[in-house]
Formats: C-alpha cells, structure tokens, sequence
C-alpha cells in the first residue's frame, strides 16, 4: 500500500531535505523498445513525501532536483517501492528535437551578429 503524505511542508524544510539529499539521487541506465527509451529514478525516501501521489508533473519531480535532459515523462511509481519513477520520452528524441543553438542555421546567426553589432 502506497504511502501518501498529507502533511504540509514548509518551503524551507523542502528546500533543506533538497540540499540534503539531491547527490543521494540514482539514475538507472537507458533501456528501450521500439517506441520508447526508458529509465528509472530511485529518490532517497526522505524527498517521496514531496511528492503527490501517483504521476508527478515534469515541475513536480524537478523541483525535488531530479535532473534529466528535455522529454522524459514520468508514466508511473513503482508501487511496491514509491522511491521508484518510472520516466519515458520518444526514441531517438535527441536527434528529432536537437537543442535550440544546434537548430539555428549559420546564415540566421551571422544576421542576428551583423544586427548587433550595427545597433552597438
């Protein structure tokens, strides 16, 4: 049976168990299908109850300091262990949604440098 906090907590108190035990965060390694990459986040217990229960929000489960590149999506908890995330995000996401800098095509970027420095 899932643990669920009802509890309010101060900011700081929050932000003291995040200081304490956000290093304490493990990452498992990529795994995936045909659709998919997934992996698995194992919180130290102390930060779960900063959780609602069930599927966190992406500012839910970064704000507790998960940290992970852009398109992960928590799709479930594991229930016999609350600690657990479950995450998964598109296959191959990084080269189907290369970073804002990598998209910029060399002509636009000489633009915007020609713009600047003529405004100067």
């Amino acid at each position: 049976m899932t643990k669920h906090y009802t509890k309010s907590f101060t900011p700081q108190e929050k932000q003291a168990a995040i200081a304490k035990y956000a290093d304490h965060i493990k990452y498992s390694a990529r795994y995936s299908d045909e659709q998919y990459e997934y992996r698995h986040v194992c919180l130290p217990k102390p930060l779960v109850k900063f959780l609602p229960a069930g599927i966190a929000s992406e500012d839910e489960w970064r704000g507790i300091g998960v940290r992970q590149s852009p398109g992960w999506q928590m799709y479930m908890r594991h229930e016999p262990e609350p600690h657990v995330l479950l995450f998964k995000r598109e296959k191959d996401y990084d080269q189907k949604h290369p970073p804002l800098t990598e998209r910029r095509s060399q002509p636009q970027a000489q633009q915007r440098q020609a713009v600047s420095q003529n405004s100067s």
